[in-house]
């Protein structure tokens, strides 16, 4: 997809390049990077970010058609580009996974809420353990049993839910 992008971004810079200056031209390239950036994640904004310096100085810095550079100023031009691109590239796969960590934390905090506000209600220990039981299996995403112990902490079996025991629960290997 990066490749794509900057084919795109050359071929959208070509028509503009009689009427903008290459400066100009140069922020088409370095948006492209930001796209890509945003919407990829690290490696392709790595790779856009060479690429579309590389286009830049092929295609439109004088002598075009080359990779050779008459003046130095240019080469400001693509390190900024480079720099710029790879910056931006780093700081939104942060903000990326910032956001995936919030959501998950927000998750959690719900969770929390709706089992303590279940909880409040609650005397039965089999209505508690269903409680416990569903918060661990939507909490961890897998399925779970609540063991009761006696005096002695000894497993005296699983809690009925739901009038039903789960017959693959081994009370052996539990204890």
């Amino acid at each position: 997809m990066s490749a794509i992008r900057c084919g795109l971004a050359t071929t959208i810079a070509a028509p503009l390049q009689s009427a903008f200056d290459l400066a100009n031209i140069a922020m088409l390239f370095l948006l492209a990077v930001v796209v890509v950036s945003v919407r990829y994640g690290l490696g392709p904004s790595f790779m856009a970010s060479f690429l579309n310096v590389l286009a830049f100085d092929f295609f439109y810095v004088p002598p075009r058609f080359s990779f050779s550079v008459s003046d130095v100023q240019y080469l400001v031009t693509f390190s900024v580009i480079l720099t710029v691109g790879l910056v931006t590239a780093k700081l939104t796969t942060g903000l990326k996974y910032q956001t995936r960590v919030a959501v998950r934390r927000e998750q959690r905090v719900s969770g929390l809420y709706e089992i303590s506000r279940d909880l409040s209600g609650t005397l039965l220990i089999e209505k508690i353990a269903e409680i416990g039981q569903r918060f661990i299996e939507v909490g961890f995403s897998a399925d779970s049993a609540i063991l009761l112990t006696d005096d002695k902490s000894l497993i005296v079996g699983p809690v009925a839910l739901n009038g039903r025991i789960d017959p693959l629960i081994d009370i052996a290997i539990a204890q």
